[in-house]
């Protein structure tokens, strides 16, 4: 697994074969090692694959992807957030949502949703989150050996984000089976054809259109309503078109980012049980740098892809327009110069430069807040209830560029 084109930056030259496009890369149990001495060599290099499209520009250094995510003039998102999709060649869940769109433009559609997600409305979220759980663990007894990642990491949040959009009861399976088959265009297992990818993403998107037209028509207290009955300044209501990329990337989010977080963190307190015990011993004394560890180990996102609009130097790289450019926070969130001991899992951790949530600039992710306290009730209330629970076999991972979700946890549940 060659890179294809070698590149020469501040004198170093890469010595690492690794080709970040190939998605079997990925699944290599040493992929954190090898990624780190691609890092240490060639912070900047060219990739190429065929299940990546044209080849593209890998950011692996905190710095630089900092700098990039600020320069949204240099490095736009308007031609989406996946390195693998060449510009304008597919349709995305997000495609017309706020993750494709630059400023001013962004930050105008950012406005009429952001209010959902700041930490005070998020605060008002503590009963309705503290319940979900609650009902989620009831079922559940001393001794059981469950999949962790279909029943539990995978509950929570698509119960929250479909709450919080106003999505029936009756409607969510089906909406997760439509997102999990969306996101997964190199695993066969989870999605058997492109056309199944596209055919599921164009589903998600029409339910949105149609759950929006019913939320003008019969407004409630979710988010959705206040999306389907915002209007911009010229007084038009948002195209169909942008409500369909709203409601996918939310939905696709919620039963993604966060599940395969969930999932990670409890495979990290099974292999780090001191961590376990540091926790439960004082959890609201940690409350708010457990959930950034998590979230840091699991690096949910690998990356986020940019394409260059305008001519750019970078670490003595000349990147051309049209390039694309991948971001790899999966990369800065193992780095030893941000992180002591990065290959350990410490919930005391502060400070947590990780980027997790993104690199900064206009793209930072608006549901983190809501992530950081579903991560932190869930361990709470299942690790108080059963605290010596453990993961039991090798989880698999998911197959793929974007995604760092697992395909299945197994868990034994124990007091």
């Amino acid at each position: 697994m060659a890179v294809n084109q070698s590149v020469t930056v501040d004198g170093k030259k890469s010595t690492s074969e690794v080709n970040l496009g190939d998605p079997d890369f990925w699944l290599q149990e040493d992929f954190h090692e090898k990624l780190a001495e691609l890092r240490e060599a060639s912070p900047i290099s060219w990739h190429q694959h065929s299940e990546a499209g044209a080849g593209f520009w890998s950011l692996l250094d905190y710095e630089d992807i900092a700098a990039a995510s600020s320069n949204w003039q240099s490095f736009s998102s308007k031609y989406g957030a996946k390195v693998y999709h060449d510009p304008g060649s597919r349709l995305r869940t997000g495609t017309g949502a706020l993750i494709e769109l630059d400023p001013p433009e962004h930050t105008a559609n950012r406005r009429r949703v952001n209010p959902g997600f700041m930490p005070r409305q998020v605060r008002k979220l503590e009963g309705l989150l503290e319940e979900k759980v609650q009902q989620i663990l009831h079922r559940f007894s001393d001794g059981d050996e469950i999949d962790f990642l279909k029943e539990v990491a995978q509950v929570l949040p698509v119960e929250m984000v479909s709450d919080l959009l106003g999505v029936s009861q009756k409607d969510r399976s089906w909406l997760v089976e439509l997102a999990n088959v969306g996101r997964a265009e190199h695993d066969p297992e989870l999605a058997s054809s492109p056309e199944a990818v596209e055919s599921a993403i164009l589903d998600l998107r029409r339910y949105g259109v149609e759950l929006a037209a019913y939320k003008r028509a019969h407004p409630e207290d979710d988010l959705m309503s206040i999306i389907a009955n915002s209007r911009g300044d010229d007084g038009e209501y948002l195209s169909d078109e942008e409500v369909a990329g709203y409601f996918a990337q939310m939905i696709s989010a919620g039963s993604g980012t966060t599940k395969a977080a969930i999932a990670h963190g409890m495979l990290a307190f099974s292999r780090f049980p001191e961590q376990r015990r540091i926790f439960l011993e004082d959890p609201v004394g940690w409350a708010t740098t457990m959930p950034d560890e998590v979230v840091r180990w699991a690096s949910p996102i690998k990356h986020m892809s940019r394409v260059v609009q305008r001519d750019t130097e970078l670490r003595g790289v000349q990147m051309k327009v049209g390039d694309k450019v991948a971001y790899w926070y999966i990369s800065v969130n193992r780095d030893p110069r941000l992180f002591q001991d990065p290959f350990t899992f410490d919930v005391t951790r502060d400070p947590n430069p990780h980027m997790s949530f993104g690199g900064g600039g206009p793209h930072f992710c608006m549901g983190s807040a809501l992530a950081r306290r579903e991560i932190w009730i869930l361990f709470q209330q299942l690790l108080s209830r059963f605290p010596e629970s453990e993961v039991i076999s090798t989880p698999v991972p998911e197959r793929s560029l974007q995604s760092n979700g697992l395909k299945n946890v197994i868990v034994r549940l124990s007091k």
